[in-house]
């Protein structure tokens, strides 16, 4: 058996969280997705030295609200998030 990766980890334990408070959860989501896409804009009028930090910036927001909108496709397993 191969160890979990580090996105299947941070995706247990988001699944928790949802489950914990779907209301709470979608809202989040719903404020990451404005944050990802004002980032995103930014990178539009970033100054020419900074368009590829800006770009990695925007990259990274959309991998994470990827990431929390694809949690509730992980199969839970105890072994790779421990339960609080």
């Amino acid at each position: 058996m191969t160890a979990p990766t580090t996105v299947k980890i941070m995706q247990q334990f988001a699944l928790q969280l949802k489950n914990a408070n779907p209301q709470a959860w979608d809202a989040f989501v719903e404020c990451m997705d404005v944050y990802a896409a004002e980032v995103t804009l930014a990178m539009t009028a970033a100054p020419q030295n900074e368009i590829l930090n800006y770009q990695g910036r925007a990259q990274q927001c959309l991998a994470l609200l990827r990431m929390f909108r694809e949690c509730a496709l992980v199969k839970a397993s105890p072994t790779e998030a421990p339960q609080n």
